[in-house]
């Protein structure tokens, strides 16, 4: 319910900032020229297009108060994308003369100000914990300049409840010394740490504990050596946390990597075959070129079809899984919802025969299987870089080939080589040999050839669908 309400508020932010757009600029020309009607139109489409492009973009479901820096850049990428599907859309239906065109841009400013500043402050207030905090500040070393101690400080500012200071960085890399180190300074090597601890208690900070941000076990024997005679001597306490963090941070980096997801130990980027020549560049180009125009063109078509889907099936509107992409990396796959969610009944029929999607799949989910409607939301895909318009089909990781690893050297597409040569009548092996093929001999001719091909195909399978409905 909360995310509904996030989604509300976000859409009511996009619709104010286009009457204040409207309003700063010119103080409503449409309705001082008579024409409110048109003013009402481009909030409709406006909202109509935000109802779509915001759950696509997922920018109702975070939680504020952990706002980060790419939930933000999110929110900037759908609000321009709003903007810019509306007003083309608008152009198309009633071609908007009396629509300055700083606007859209103003339009942008506004909602994107209002949307991330929101968040901001809702993490500047809720983001930290509360609670009754100590008297004194407890003064640390931490050693070891790595990644895990870049997690530590993120750690003590975010999470942890007392006041924790850092006094400064210990490494063994002598050349660091005097270096800053995430606004810290580098104060040595840890054989200083007796020498380090007296200068700052003469200056009144006493360090009782020392972070490790670094596995003791890989400390030189005369560091590691000193640290836990320190330890016995309880000059200081050891806080081992590259012990607990930094092995499983770095276990999950990789799996988060790997091309099935759950066979990490079989991948290497030494698998994959990356094309050569200009091509792959200017393929590049085709997508972000034909993806904008597409959706500028075919914005109606999506308005309409979110519609039937709201007025069917409910919400939400789509339907997304979680594929490997180039190089195997998980992106989530995003279509127009074609089935009702599953009740008791039908998750038992789904799980026992398979045949509960059929019983699920709705009038209207079933047409926009047939015209291949449902696809539409993966033109985003294809702009912001996880999908091209040709190329192998993203399949379930469960569903990749054997070996197959060398399909993921290119961005999958919506269409491909294999997928008009008989598409989900093919076995995985030989979805595979069609893929590889396609990428060793990729050139615009074919990719042309195999654009035109698809279109065929749907409109064949359209024919033997209403063929066998005669029947």
């Amino acid at each position: 319910m909360r995310k509904y309400l996030y989604l509300a508020y976000d859409l009511s932010c996009i619709c104010v900032a286009l009457i204040a757009a409207l309003y700063l600029r010119h103080g409503f020309p449409l309705i001082q020229e008579g024409r409110p009607e048109d003013l009402y139109l481009i909030l409709l489409v406006t909202l109509s297009v935000g109802v779509i492009i915001l759950p696509l973009m997922q920018t109702h479901s975070t939680m504020w108060r952990f706002t980060s820096s790419s939930e933000l850049t999110s929110i900037m990428i759908a609000v321009a994308l709003i903007a810019l599907i509306s007003n083309s859309s608008m152009f198309l239906i009633s071609r908007l003369e009396m629509m300055p065109r700083s606007v859209p841009p103003m339009h942008w400013a506004i909602a994107v100000f209002v949307m991330c500043g929101s968040r901001l402050i809702a993490r500047r207030i809720f983001g930290h914990t509360r609670g009754s905090k100590p008297s004194s500040k407890q003064h640390v070393i931490v050693i070891g300049a790595t990644q895990t101690a870049e997690l530590y400080l993120q750690f003590i500012k975010n999470i942890i409840q007392h006041p924790v200071v850092v006094e400064g960085f210990l490494d063994d890399d002598k050349r660091l010394t005097d270096w800053m180190f995430q606004k810290h300074k580098i104060l040595g090597t840890p054989k200083d740490l007796p020498h380090i601890i007296e200068q700052l208690n003469v200056h009144g900070i006493h360090i009782k504990q020392v972070v490790l941000a670094e596995l003791i076990d890989n400390l030189p024997k005369a560091t590691k050596k000193l640290l836990l005679k320190m330890e016995r001597n309880k000059q200081i306490e050891l806080l081992h946390f590259s012990k607990y963090i930094g092995p499983q941070l770095r276990s999950r980096t990789k799996r988060a990597a790997a091309d099935y997801y759950h066979k990490t130990s079989s991948l290497s980027h030494n698998v994959y075959e990356k094309p050569t020549g200009f091509y792959p560049y200017f393929k590049r180009l085709f997508d972000i070129v034909v993806g904008l125009a597409l959706i500028v063109l075919l914005s109606p078509v999506m308005l309409i079809t979110a519609l039937l889907i709201a007025c069917d099936i409910g919400f939400p509107l789509l339907f997304w899984q979680q594929r490997p992409g180039q190089y195997g990396k998980p992106f989530r796959l995003y279509k127009f919802r074609t089935m009702r969610k599953a009740g008791r009944k039908l998750e038992e029929d789904r799980l026992q025969h398979k045949s509960g999607d059929k019983k699920r799949t709705s009038l209207v989910g079933k047409l926009l299987r047939r015209l291949r409607l449902d696809e539409f939301p993966q033109l985003i895909h294809i702009i912001t870089g996880s999908m091209s318009f040709v190329g192998p089909r993203p399949l379930l990781p469960d569903d990749q080939p054997p070996h197959g690893e060398v399909r993921l050297s290119i961005r999958p597409g919506v269409t491909g080589w294999a997928q008009i040569h008989g598409g989900d009548a093919l076995t995985s092996e030989e979805k595979l040999v069609l893929d590889v093929w396609y990428i060793r001999n990729m050139s615009l001719w074919l990719d042309i050839r195999i654009l035109l091909r698809t279109l065929v195909v749907v409109l064949k399978e359209d024919a033997q669908q209403k063929v066998k409905s005669h029947r």
